[in-house]
């Protein structure tokens, strides 16, 4: 339960803790969540969970249970009630299972933890996820992140193949484009012989989630997910990359980066990744000498207009700036074409 004495200086513009840990948990490919709480509380996640789907044509549908806590289980405890869940999704034969507590069942002080000790059958995760009982959804969301990151360590190391493992952190699996700026890493990191080996967590199984530890890589989707990677079994001084790229020098500087955390020569594939960015401006070469503006003027988007002769002033059309910001050069060509439907 949250220390914070006060509920009304609770952060609320982020939306619930619980959504974030859903997001996370739901994730897991193979895994079963369990919502601790009232039914409504599934209810209204889930529905925003789905909603989110929609766009994603042949999209999996995470399997999400609630142990519908009422005015019975708020009187004498909720434990009996997860119990009753637990051994529902263990039947299911998951690869995991995760418990997501809510504002309800840590007000009531129910031991999650204790109860999702006693199954033994399949690996369970307690996610805290009080609601708005105290943080909102990026605390969920690194709750969940640092839950599997402990599981990681007890399961089974998988057959890691050969080369390194570039593990991706912290995907923001409620982004429509999510999938596509992986795929984007994915041909960056092919410049250099090197793939995504673990994307943790995004459609990925339980077993899986074994190869954390064996990162040689850690890529964060943001800077703010250092701290909970702090806490990630890696080996000692595992390299990081603090976010994904965004911007043509960015894009250049991951390639840099990254063979310098792997002791990899970069200048081939900068040189080639320079020549393909050359050859998508000169695809949006029409746009030259526009007259654009735009919203808080990000560095990423006044660097891209000068390549490209466009000018910014006030008076100019207003041209869309996406959010969150586009990824590596393909994120580029995303946001330009978006730029000339507008122009």
């Amino acid at each position: 339960m949250s220390s914070n004495p006060s509920p009304s200086s609770t952060p609320r513009s982020d939306g619930c803790t619980l959504a974030g840990a859903l997001s996370v948990a739901s994730a897991v490919a193979d895994g079963v969540t369990i919502v601790h709480g009232p039914s409504g509380c599934s209810h209204h996640h889930v529905s925003l969970l789905l909603t989110s789907l929609l766009d994603r044509p042949g999209g999996r549908l995470p399997v999400v249970l609630s142990d519908d806590l009422g005015e019975t289980e708020v009187i004498f405890g909720g434990e009996d009630a997860l119990a009753a869940a637990l051994d529902e999704a263990a039947a299911r034969s998951p690869g995991s299972i995760a418990v997501l507590s809510t504002c309800v069942a840590e007000a009531i002080g129910d031991d999650c933890i204790a109860v999702a000790e006693r199954v033994r059958s399949v690996p369970v995760v307690v996610v805290p996820a009080g609601g708005f009982l105290g943080g909102g959804f990026y605390e969920g969301e690194r709750a969940a992140l640092g839950a599997y990151a402990a599981l990681s360590a007890r399961l089974p190391v998988p057959d890691r193949g050969e080369g390194s493992v570039v593990t991706l952190v912290g995907e923001k699996n409620l982004e429509y484009e999510a999938d596509r700026h992986a795929a984007e890493l994915g041909r960056l990191l092919g410049r250099l012989d090197l793939g995504v080996g673990l994307r943790f967590i995004r459609e990925t199984s339980t077993a899986d989630c074994g190869l954390l530890p064996c990162s040689d890589l850690l890529v964060l989707r943001e800077p703010g997910l250092a701290a909970v990677a702090e806490s990630f079994p890696v080996r000692p001084r595992t390299p990081r990359i603090r976010g994904f790229p965004v911007g043509l020098e960015a894009t250049l500087a991951f390639l840099r980066s990254v063979g310098v955390a792997l002791g990899l020569d970069a200048t081939a594939a900068c040189e080639a990744e320079a020549a393909h960015q050359d050859a998508m401006l000169a695809r949006f070469g029409g746009l030259s000498g526009s007259r654009i503006s735009f919203p808080d003027a990000p560095d990423w988007a006044v660097e891209v207009a000068d390549a490209l002769g466009m000018t910014i002033h006030p008076a100019g059309i207003p041209v869309p700036i996406p959010d969150p910001a586009p990824v590596g050069t393909a994120g580029m060509v995303s946001m330009l074409s978006r730029w000339g439907r507008v122009l």
